[in-house]
């Protein structure tokens, strides 16, 4: 799971797709990179070779590049919420743990944004109430994408929008 969909992701990063001007400089966009990396390895990959969804993911109906994780399963990954033992042990260590999951979120959100404008995910179905958002990693060229747009919206059953 995920491995074709990472090396993808280094693809699109050589391309500058993840970049952005900073001062008369180009930089990635770490924050963007970080996340999309660990989408791509928590989604199934698509068997790029014959632009399908490999057999087992077809038997069972499975869309592939489908994120529904959540920006906490990634804040979780990668430590994001950690405290200090100082401020683990202090009396405000429950606003202390508020504020840091409110930046994250919002880092994590922006990064989405991102990654959105920049037509790397696609959000399939908005969050709702105790379900998190699903977003759809565009990971390779149109016509693969398309493809992978197609499967995914087949095995969600949502319509195909033109």
């Amino acid at each position: 799971m995920g491995y074709q969909n990472a090396q993808a992701v280094y693809d699109i990063s050589r391309t500058g797709r993840l970049a952005k001007k900073r001062g008369e400089n180009l930089t990635v966009y770490a924050m963007a990179q970080l996340v999309l990396g660990y989408m791509a390895i928590n989604t199934y990959d698509w068997d790029r070779a014959r632009n399908q969804p490999p057999e087992k993911l077809r038997k069972v109906n499975a869309p592939c590049r489908y994120y529904t994780l959540g920006w906490r399963a990634i804040a979780d990954a990668y430590g994001m919420i950690l405290l200090t033992p100082e401020q683990a042990m202090s009396e405000n260590a429950d606003k202390e743990i508020e504020k840091r999951e409110n930046t994250i979120r919002k880092n994590i959100s922006n990064a989405w944004l991102f990654l959105q404008e920049r037509g790397v995910i696609k959000k399939l179905e908005p969050a709702s109430l105790g379900k998190n958002a699903g977003f759809l990693l565009m990971l390779g060229d149109d016509e693969e994408n398309l493809a992978v747009e197609r499967w995914a919206r087949q095995c969600l059953n949502l319509p195909m929008i033109w």
